[in-house]
């Protein structure tokens, strides 16, 4: 039965009895000062306004003034929402009282308005909560940052600004690249470009803010030899799939190909679970790593298979005898030594990266960042932002509550998908924490109580749990 979520928290009290309800308002009361103060730094009606005034979307007193235009669009940007501006109108007058006329309200939608929120979500992404919840504390590793982009097509009349690859359906495209470390849960970067920007361009343009003790696990679009050496460069670490176009050569004996065909016969031959051996990745880089080599189950094989055909044949080429050797290994790269990331804990470290892709999934399936029709562009920028707003502010609360998982949940960790759903169906608790300044500690202790029973991440069986995961790094 469903928790009745509209009646007295005091009540709900009464639902959750047990020995465990001290040790959670202990927690509570120990740290949403944290996640309090995070928000407000964010989220402070003077700094709403210092911003509003700065980016020029506020010039005199008006009706919709910063904090009013940022709720507004914020909590009217879900996926049970229209988004006309009959319902944001409607949501205006019912809130704060006061009307304002639909054609009013478009005018509001301009390049200030567009910067205004931008500011906003970069100074959020500038605040970040103080919660390391790294399991491992022999760990050399600073952080683990996963970095990886997602694409969603938009109406042809954006490509001006947005460029897609061309064609009627994919003349505009945007592409949201997002970092963010997993071991604290803090967001790095999150930034809208074109989608014809590629990744391997992202990789060049942002290595600036690689840090001395960062492990950074990213997709083979990022894998570049600038990459690769500014990483080793900043006493920093990566660990990446090899892609199948990069040579590979004896680390002893630099004119000397790895042959991979070799490497699968002798696998097979002794049945080897992996191997691990000193190399240089690229002909002319000559990078110094560690290769770790599994071989792949079948169906993988056939996958990368029917991809590199599907690839080869779009350019008139055949699939090679040795694009055939690299689909049948599974290869990984890293500069970490193997006290750090042992070679039998590769495959489960990497595969941590696919939290991103959850991310991305959240993001469209529960958040719908990808459902647009077609209004003016500051219009769809704003409620595009607004949007990211929502998130990385849910965002916050997540770390908190995975804090506690973390803390006192033995090998469980909360779910983003679950979390998520919750959030979208509950979205006026995190407007009322913030926009009224509520007091959130019985938010907090139903939060806690409800996550610990149904929000909890489920590991199938036989697989690692993600906690199980995090604490090999």
């Amino acid at each position: 039965m469903r928790p009745p979520f509209d009646c007295k928290y005091k009540q709900l009290r009464q639902i959750f009895k047990g020995k465990n309800q001290q040790k959670i308002s202990s927690f509570i009361n120990k740290h949403k000062g944290l996640l309090t103060t995070n928000l407000e730094n964010s989220f402070s009606g003077e700094l709403i306004e210092k911003l509003a005034l700065e980016t020029g979307f506020v010039k005199r007193k008006s009706k919709l003034n910063g904090n009013r235009f940022l709720e507004l669009l914020m909590f009217n940007c879900q996926q049970d929402k229209l988004q006309s501006l009959d319902c944001l109108t409607d949501d205006l007058e019912s809130e704060h009282g006061e009307s304002i006329s639909k054609q009013g309200l478009d005018a509001r939608f301009n390049p200030q308005a567009v910067l205004f929120l931008k500011n906003i979500l970069s100074n959020m992404l500038s605040k970040q909560l103080e919660n390391n919840l790294n399991c491992n504390g022999k760990s050399i590793f600073t952080s683990c940052r996963l970095r990886d982009s997602s694409k969603f097509g938009l109406p042809k009349e954006y490509s001006g600004v947005y460029k897609g690859y061309g064609g009627a359906t994919r003349a505009s495209l945007i592409s949201i690249q997002y970092e963010f470390d997993l071991i604290s849960g803090n967001q790095i970067d999150l930034q809208l470009t074109s989608g014809c920007r590629n990744d391997q361009q992202d990789s060049k343009e942002s290595i600036d803010n690689i840090n001395k003790g960062d492990l950074l696990i990213r997709d083979l679009g990022y894998v570049t030899s600038t990459y690769l050496k500014t990483v080793i460069k900043e006493d920093a670490y990566f660990l990446n799939r090899l892609p199948s176009q990069i040579s590979v050569f004896e680390s002893k004996d630099a004119g000397k190909e790895i042959d991979f065909g070799k490497v699968y016969k002798k696998m097979k031959k002794y049945n080897l679970p992996y191997i691990e051996q000193d190399v240089l990745v690229g002909k002319k880089a000559q990078i110094p790593c560690r290769l770790v080599i599994y071989i792949n189950d079948i169906k993988t094989y056939k996958s990368r298979m029917q991809r590199t055909q599907k690839n080869t044949k779009s350019i008139s080429c055949k699939v090679s005898k040795k694009q055939k050797e690299r689909a049948l290994l599974d290869t990984f790269i890293t500069n970490a030594n193997p006290e750090s990331i042992k070679p039998e804990s590769v495959k489960n470290i990497y595969s941590l990266r696919w939290q991103i892709e959850l991310v991305f999934k959240v993001w469209k399936s529960l958040c719908k960042i990808d459902k647009v029709k077609k209004v003016k562009i500051y219009r769809f920028e704003c409620m595009l932002l607004a949007r990211m707003i929502w998130i990385l502010a849910n965002w916050k609360v997540f770390q908190l509550l995975n804090k506690w998982f973390v803390e006192n949940i033995k090998d469980k960790t909360i779910s983003i998908w679950k979390f998520f759903k919750y959030a979208t169906r509950n979205y006026d608790k995190l407007r009322k924490a913030i926009f009224q300044k509520n007091d959130i500690t019985e938010w907090l202790f139903l939060l806690i109580n409800i996550s610990e029973r149904k929000l909890f991440r489920e590991t199938k069986k036989g697989d690692m749990s993600h906690f199980q995961k995090i604490k090999l790094i």
